[in-house]
């Protein structure tokens, strides 16, 4: 009898295989092969579960920045935190700590960074802008309701807050700027979010 696997096994199958062979190979240097020869199965079932290696590829990089997500969701619903805690631990989930370095995660980064991913991952942060835009809006629509942010247009500030946290952090990860160049990124970044909100810079500050 034929060993028929549920789709979604199959589908984490693949994705742990070529993850696997990412770290081993590169991104550039796996082909669709070695992941049809990896996991043991033929090229058909490969497209029907995914269409090419980039969809892959994205696929990963959705699934690792999930736990991001539902963490920043965690500390917009969490009452027990005013808006500007809110706010600054918004802004520390984003920041890698190195203890939560893996060798995966550097794959992944490294592998986003290479020019032939450029419009793909375009396409990943705005979908990230989309999940991050209405945590944002919460936020400081609570601030707002409390007289802590002095801001008129909650939504459209937040849009242009997270628009350009994410794009301008990831295009210095692109430049592979030092420690001490990004955390200047964060003070300005820290700096534009004050002077919007109508706070004290030291409130965002830990």
């Amino acid at each position: 009898m034929r060993d028929v696997k549920l789709p979604e096994v199959r589908k984490a199958e693949i994705l742990d295989a070529s993850m696997k062979l990412f770290t081993e190979k590169g991104y550039l240097q796996t082909t669709t092969q070695d992941i049809i020869n990896q996991v043991g199965i033929s090229r058909g079932l490969l497209y029907y579960h995914f269409k090419n290696k980039e969809e892959i590829l994205y696929i990963l990089v959705e699934k690792s920045v999930k736990p991001l997500i539902l963490q920043m969701e965690k500390i917009v619903n969490e009452t027990s935190l005013s808006p500007a805690e809110k706010l600054k631990q918004f802004l520390q989930t984003t920041i890698i700590q190195e203890d939560s370095v893996t060798e995966e995660k550097v794959t992944l980064q490294e592998t986003v960074q290479l020019e032939e991913n450029r419009y793909m991952m375009d396409r990943f942060y705005h979908k990230f802008i989309e999940k991050l835009l209405p945590l944002f809006t919460k936020v400081i629509e609570e601030g707002k309701e409390q007289n802590v942010f002095q801001v008129a247009y909650p939504y459209e500030t937040a849009h242009f807050l997270v628009t350009g946290y994410v794009f301008v952090s990831n295009d210095i990860k692109l430049k592979k700027l030092g420690i001490e160049e990004m955390e200047i990124y964060l003070e300005a970044f820290k700096g534009v979010l004050a002077k919007t909100l109508g706070i004290e810079e030291s409130i965002l500050n830990w």
